[in-house]
């Protein structure tokens, strides 16, 4: 099934120093002449700390006094051999990489940035990591602080450890066996819904297809866990496609078939799991449906994409 992507507006609502030496790398042309005004400086923070899921995260270089031209400024990681308790070395590349080391501030701005992507290992629980950062060199400013030291937080839990590659298998409405390769994530980190919320894209053979999960929680005394899946919420993550006639521009929202055989938002399902995150226990009497609900409209079309029932979800 390969289907046009739109943009989807609809599916929330189913919720339903002087200048240094060191050389500086430039192309000359790019946002204009350099600075040439006395009495600016860039500095970096003494310490920043960021999420290892922030990805990127941006390390401000703030500019002091008022520029006629650009700046540019080049900078350099280094890997500690000793950092502060219950923390380890960053090292680049393995941890985090560093997009660009010469970075061009623009004319009038009061702060330029480092972006820097972490490599995040959902699910695995590790200490801090620290590194440092350094400017080596400045055109058209001096430099006030030029060392930073950078903290990348860890952030993995419970619920961070659920993500990761799944199978899921189960019968179809044809009543034959099915498997789907199932990777889950969470949602983005700023969301209200982080913590909380859960997408296992691949549902029904499909990557942009997912099935969702709502209202995690885990006792760390029992070390039990339960969720449940997200009856009437959108199967993808804020993506329409085109059905062709007769259904034209939809989205998929997960349903349950109940007992008279209806489809229906009404219905929870409680899912349980325990602290191996290596099986998820669906009730094998539910049975989902992705329901087509119209992108203009907002109403069930009557369409439907993929049936599932007895399901299993394990790693």
């Amino acid at each position: 099934m390969k289907l046009n992507k739109i943009l989807a507006f609809a599916v929330a609502v189913l919720t339903m120093t002087a200048c240094s030496d060191d050389k500086v790398e430039d192309y000359p042309t790019f946002l204009g002449g350099v600075n040439s005004a006395s009495g600016v400086t860039v500095s970096l923070p003494q310490t920043f700390k960021a999420n290892e899921n922030q990805q990127p995260f941006y390390l401000p270089v703030e500019v002091e006094g008022q520029t006629n031209g650009k700046i540019v400024v080049n900078v350099e990681v280094k890997e500690l051999t000793s950092t502060p308790a219950e923390t380890e070395p960053a090292k680049e590349v393995e941890h985090y990489n560093v997009t660009a080391k010469s970075i061009n501030i623009p004319e009038g701005e009061a702060t330029g940035y480092v972006e820097i992507y972490p490599v995040w290992e959902t699910g695995v629980i590790n200490d801090d990591r620290v590194f440092e950062i350094s400017i080596t060199g400045a055109q058209g400013a001096s430099v006030g602080n030029a060392t930073c030291q950078v903290t990348i937080v860890n952030i993995d839990d419970p619920y961070t450890s659920m993500c990761g590659a799944w199978k899921l298998t189960g019968t179809d409405r044809d009543g034959k066996s099915v498997s789907y390769n199932i990777n889950m994530k969470t949602v983005s980190a700023d969301s209200e819904d982080y913590g909380s919320v859960l997408y296992g894209f691949g549902i029904f053979g499909e990557s942009d297809y997912l099935l969702p999960f709502t209202d995690f929680e885990f006792d760390e005394v029992t070390g039990e866990g339960k969720m449940k899946l997200g009856v009437g919420k959108g199967m993808t993550d804020g993506l329409a496609f085109n059905y062709g006639d007769p259904v034209g521009a939809a989205f998929p929202v997960l349903l349950v078939r109940n007992a008279a055989g209806n489809l229906t938002m009404n219905y929870e399902v409680v899912c349980t799991f325990d602290g191996n995150y290596n099986e998820v226990v669906i009730p094998d009497d539910v049975i989902i449906v992705g329901g087509l609900f119209s992108n203009t409209t907002l109403q069930f079309t009557g369409y439907t994409v993929g049936q599932l029932t007895n399901m299993k979800l394990t790693r």
